[in-house]
């Protein structure tokens, strides 16, 4: 009986390094890919990710620490990555995908760090945004608006608000929708 258990501890030993090392390097390099202050570049990026890009794309950018929306609670035929943050309230950010497209990347509650290009801070104030912006456009979504900037043919820009503060952002490929 000792001398099994000895076996056991000696083989699992062994291999204990190898697969921790590799759960470890993984583990670091996804929590580290998500950024903590993602920046907004309206008409263009956010947190890095355009609309656009490949699925390899947003694993090279972002890493492989996502979880895949259900299709019970995502439907359509989209497919929703999301990022959430290792530590603290469930915040992040995640990826939609339309044949095999980045077609919208939002934020995931309000992320504290991640801005606009030109300062425009998640908490900041909504008149801070029309200061920046000027008048924006308006959606309605359940819980909270969307103020809206069409940016060329290819991006729509959203500034999510809840009350009276900017509560996250987003960017989609136009027809897709606003709220998320």
């Amino acid at each position: 009986m000792l001398k099994r258990l000895v076996v056991v501890v000696v083989v699992v030993l062994a291999f204990a390094p190898t697969a921790l090392g590799v759960n470890a390097r993984h583990a670091a390099a996804s929590v580290q890919s998500l950024p903590v202050d993602g920046v907004l570049a309206p008409g263009k990026s956010l947190g890095g990710i355009r609309i656009g890009q490949t699925a390899a794309q947003v694993i090279k950018a972002w890493g492989r620490n996502y979880k895949v929306c259900p299709k019970t609670d995502c439907k359509g035929a989209a497919v929703v990555w999301y990022y959430i943050y290792s530590h603290g309230d469930p915040l992040g950010a995640a990826v939609r995908f339309r044949n095999g497209k980045v077609v919208a990347v939002f934020t995931l509650g309000s992320p504290a760090g991640w801005h606009t290009a030109q300062g425009l801070l998640v908490g900041d104030s909504v008149e801070r945004a029309n200061q920046l912006y000027g008048q924006l456009g308006w959606s309605v979504c359940i819980g909270y608006g969307a103020m809206t900037m069409r940016n060329g043919t290819n991006t729509v820009t959203s500034i999510f608000t809840t009350g009276e503060a900017i509560y996250g952002f987003a960017i989609t490929k136009p027809g897709e929708t606003i709220c998320q």
